[in-house]
């Protein structure tokens, strides 16, 4: 873990993020959670920050190898009063990123030139994606799950239980490659 980690974890917390460190080695990416894009994800091909437009699961393994921590971001909110759990989702998916983001380029200004992030969901800085050239570049990230991290056993790695369908909290998770 680079000693001065801890900077980055001081500034998670005060934007109201959750920074738990991990060896990158711990991060879990797997075949399988491909699927769950391919098979189940309405954005699937709709975005370019989404599968099939993103790095291939065995190409982000390489990259991973070059890193060697990590931190999970976390961002609990509660919907227990939101009528409608997906247009919420996306509301907090996107206010989560951009605290993430800064995050991200807070690292960069501190050494860390390397830092990369791993968005909450998919990108929805454009009401429609520009599938020929994003018009944000600047912003496009994928999600871990788009390039196969398995976000239950990171989360668990970490001490933290990912609760699934429950209406009432909503969970963002980032994750934050630093070297």
């Amino acid at each position: 873990m680079p000693d001065n980690l801890h900077v980055l974890i001081e500034k998670a917390s005060s934007l109201g993020l959750k920074a738990c460190p991990l060896e990158s080695g711990d991060i879990a990416v797997e075949n399988r959670i491909a699927l769950k894009c391919a098979h189940g994800c309405r954005n699937y091909g709709e975005r370019l920050s989404c599968p099939p437009h993103t790095l291939s699961i065995d190409e982000f393994r390489k990259v991973l190898q070059e890193y060697g921590s990590a931190l999970l971001l976390v961002e609990e909110h509660d919907t227990s009063g939101a009528e409608d759990i997906l247009e919420a989702w996306g509301k907090l998916q996107k206010e989560s990123f951009h605290k993430m983001f800064e995050l991200e380029q807070d690292a960069f200004r501190k050494g860390f030139i390397y830092a990369h992030l791993l968005r909450p969901g998919p990108c929805n800085e454009c009401e429609k994606c520009n599938l020929e050239k994003c018009v944000k570049p600047e912003l496009r990230r994928f999600s871990p799950e788009a390039v196969g991290i398995n976000l239950q056993k990171a989360m668990e790695k970490a001490g933290i239980e990912l609760e699934f369908c429950n209406p009432e909290k909503t969970v963002c998770v980032g994750i934050l490659l630093v070297e």
